[in-house]
This record gives structure tokens, sequence and C-alpha cells, in this order.
């Protein structure tokens, strides 16, 4: 399984809704009933005959797994120079579950871009080799990979926290606010590929629910994406939003609040107020464009962005 991987974004893949296939049952016996494993699964796993599996019963469902952990997987991932260097290189075989990645290179520049991308946005990877011309990135912290419900509400209180930041830096006028902002959106990316990769390698302990918390998890880490814009608009232009933002802000900050108790404590009443809510958030932003400034306007924009991907993420969360 070592091959030059074919770039492209990141998808939910998890080997727990890989694949479904049909099987006969075939008697043994007056009373017993037998049914083939897949040859390929038993293969990879390096079962044979006389082993043990554990066979777990749920409703009309079989669930048929072994303690033995699949063979690790490598990938070599060649780059030409800084130039050709993206994050993604790093980041998407990552988020699939490569357990070593091997960069070739010939410009040392290159060993320094890996390591700066491993820590910012690689959780439990470690550089273990580095050569004159590779470098092998390998992860050393398996066990927290079975951490996903920890790391996941960590991941949504950052998101809150993200936006209360937002809230603080624009009405008091705060760059140090801003610059911690900053920082913390930075960690919400970490959490959110970390999260990913649980996903695509372990899958989620409620099968049904895997696909569906990759969606949210990404639309989380664009909220801190847009909170994080809004920052970067603020400290480029060395100018804060306009009076009447900060109330805005305090509606989306609220809608948030009321996304992760629906998260965690489903409720037809919050649901309905979250869309009340997003309603009038979105018709007083589009009023507001009208009227601004153009060194404003990006404002607005980022934070109807808010108001749509907390309406996507209503519609997605609950039973």
């Amino acid at each position: 399984d070592n091959y030059i991987i074919m770039f492209q974004k990141p998808i939910y893949t998890s080997f727990a809704l890989l694949r479904t296939m049909k099987r006969k049952i075939n008697r043994v016996g007056p009373s017993t009933l037998t049914v083939s494993l897949p040859s390929k699964w038993a293969k990879t796993l390096g079962l044979k005959a006389g082993d043990e599996i554990e066979v777990e019963e749920r409703a009309n469902h079989l669930v048929i797994g072994t303690q033995r952990s699949a063979p690790k997987r490598e990938i070599t991932i060649p780059i030409e120079s800084p130039e050709h260097f993206l994050k993604r290189f790093l980041v998407i075989p990552y988020v699939k579950g490569y357990d070593s990645i091997k960069i070739i290179y010939q410009d040392p520049k290159i060993y320094t871009l890996v390591q700066e991308t491993m820590n910012k946005m690689l959780l439990g990877f470690e550089i273990i080799h580095h050569g004159k011309n590779e470098c092998i990135l390998k992860n050393i912290a398996e066990s927290i990979d079975n951490e996903y419900d920890n790391n996941e509400r960590k991941y949504f209180l950052h998101i809150k926290q993200i936006v209360e930041h937002l809230v603080n830096a624009v009405k008091d006028k705060d760059m140090q606010e801003i610059e911690h902002l900053l920082l913390l959106d930075a960690t919400v990316d970490k959490l959110c590929h970390f999260m990913r990769r649980i996903l695509n390698t372990k899958g989620h302990k409620d099968e049904s629910k895997g696909k569906s918390r990759y969606y949210i998890n990404n639309l989380l880490e664009t909220i801190s994406d847009r909170c994080r814009d809004i920052a970067i608009h603020i400290k480029s232009t060395s100018q804060f939003p306009p009076a009447g933002y900060v109330e805005l802000l305090e509606l989306t900050k609220k809608n948030i609040e009321l996304l992760y108790d629906m998260f965690y404590n489903y409720n037809i009443e919050k649901i309905l107020e979250l869309k009340q809510r997003n309603l009038v958030i979105q018709k007083r932003i589009i009023e507001e464009y009208s009227k601004t400034k153009q060194i404003d306007f990006l404002y607005y924009h980022y934070l109807l962005s808010i108001a749509e991907l907390t309406h996507n993420l209503s519609e997605d969360i609950g039973l």
C-alpha cells in the first residue's frame, strides 16, 4: 500500500460503512447455521481457521469484529520545490488514515514547511526520520484515536469560544482578542482534521451517524473560518465593524449556543427558536447591505455565511 497519492478533496470513507454484501446461510448438522466470512476481509486481518472473533447482536444485525488491527498504511509523496508544496499534501493522507507519510524532496526548505504543517495540523504525528532528501512522519499516538466523543465536545466548545472572542473583540475594540481568535481557529482546524481521521479509520460507534458527523464537523470548521475571516479583515484594515454589528454578533453567538444545546439535548422547541432567530439575523444583515460602506461589506457577507451554516447544521443535528 505504498504509492504516490492522487490529491482530491477529503471524503468520508469510514471502514465501518464502506461495504455491504450478501451471503447465503448454510446448514451444518441438524440445527447449526453458518455464514462464510469475506475472504479479503479475513486475509487483510490475517484470520485463519480456529481463530476467535467477536459477534455482537444489534436488533436485526450481527456485527462481526476482531481485536486485530489492519496493517499499517504508508504513502510516499515527492515534492519538487517549495513553490509546489501545499498543506493538503499532508492533510489529505492524514485524514484518510495513513499511519506513515514519507516526503521526498531536493530543497531543504521543504522540510521546514512539512514540519510547520505537521505541528499545526496533524495531531498525534511526529517526524521519526530526517535524511538528506527525505523525512518520514508517523502516527505515534494511536491510543488517542479512540477518544472521538471527548474531542468532539472539546471541538464544539472551541467553536463557541471563537464566536465569543469575536463578540468581545468587536464590542471592546480589542486587537488582542483578535489575535487570540486566530490562534484558536488554528486549534479548531487541527481538531477537525483529527476527528475526520478517526471517522475514516475507526468509524463512529453509531454507524448511522458516521457520515452525518463528518458533514457536521466540516460545517462547524467553516463557521470558525468565517469568524477568522472577520478577524483578518479587522486586522488588515485596522478598523472594527460599524455600530449595530455587535448586536448581530450577539444574536449569532446565541444561535451557536442553541446549536450546541441541540446537539447534546435535542429539543423541537429549540429547533423552532433557532429557525426564527436565523430568519431575523438574515433579514437584518440583508437590510444592512444597502446601507454599509464598501470597507464594511465583508463583515456582513461573512456573518450571513455563518447564519446559513447554522441553519444547515440545525437540519442535520437531531434524532
